[in-house]
């Protein structure tokens, strides 16, 4: 597999560092990197860069529908927001990231994080799937963590820096995680209908970072919310079906 750029999720950038970029981006109307820094002289230089350059990756600084929106929304939305796009990300951070989410998911349940395990796994991954000299290191675990820290309820503890699937997560989070499973398996072809075998209800589980034992729960309350989503059972189990794509109005 070839990708192009950096596997790398910069340590520095932060949630809240990156609204304060977005506000000086939208309020100011700046775009020039060193405006921006020059601008947000409270950030350490090499942290407002850190955040530029994840921001760069995931949200197109052009977009003013998109980052007036962004700054529309609570703390809780924003911060799931930012972690729907690094996750669903086709450029090689949101590899890196859901390598990390796979292996705390699969492997780190009820135990301390270390970050030297996590990445020699996802160096592990990377040559598995012919990804040679990838730039990753413990401070992208830090990165990563430092988006997934801030989901809410936080998945791992502060104390303890133990990790632990959640028991709930906001039902937009879990329509962003249908999303990205529509445009995976479909290309954003929406109206077809899914059937939510174990893979696809792991998938969705991992993504939110919850437990199973509490994933239709949740998935009632983004049915009974969103009425552009339908949840149906079937003879051959549960099935779901995106009728179009979210807009920002149905979350905000």
């Amino acid at each position: 597999m070839k990708m192009k750029g950096s596997f790398h999720i910069q340590h520095n950038a932060k949630p809240e560092v990156i609204k304060e970029v977005l506000e000086v981006i939208h309020y100011q109307n700046i775009l020039k990197k060193e405006e921006i820094i020059n601008l947000l002289d409270n950030v350490p230089k090499k942290r407002v860069e850190d955040n530029l350059t994840v921001l760069g990756k995931i949200i197109n600084k052009q977009n003013t529908i998109e980052i007036e929106n962004l700054l529309k929304m609570d703390e809780i939305t924003f911060n799931n927001y930012l972690h729907y796009k690094i996750y669903s990300s086709e450029e090689p951070i949101g590899w890196s990231y859901r390598n990390v989410i796979d292996i705390f998911y699969n492997e780190y349940c009820g135990r301390k994080i270390t970050l030297q395990d996590i990445e020699q796994k996802v160096k592990e991954r990377a040559l598995e799937e012919g990804i040679e000299n990838i730039a990753f290191s413990q401070n992208s675990v830090r990165g990563a963590l430092n988006f997934i820290s801030a989901l809410e309820p936080n998945p791992v503890d502060d104390s303890s820096s133990v990790f632990n699937l959640r028991s709930y997560c906001q039902p937009h989070l879990m329509l962003w995680g249908i999303d990205y499973i529509y445009n995976k398996q479909w290309g954003g072809e929406y109206g077809s209908l899914i059937l939510l075998d174990d893979e696809k209800i792991e998938e969705l589980c991992k993504f939110a970072m919850i437990d199973r034992d509490n994933f239709d729960s949740i998935l009632k309350q983004c049915d009974m919310i969103y009425s552009f989503l339908d949840v149906s059972m079937k003879l051959f189990g549960k099935s779901i079906r995106l009728n179009r794509k979210w807009t920002f109005e149905d979350i905000i």
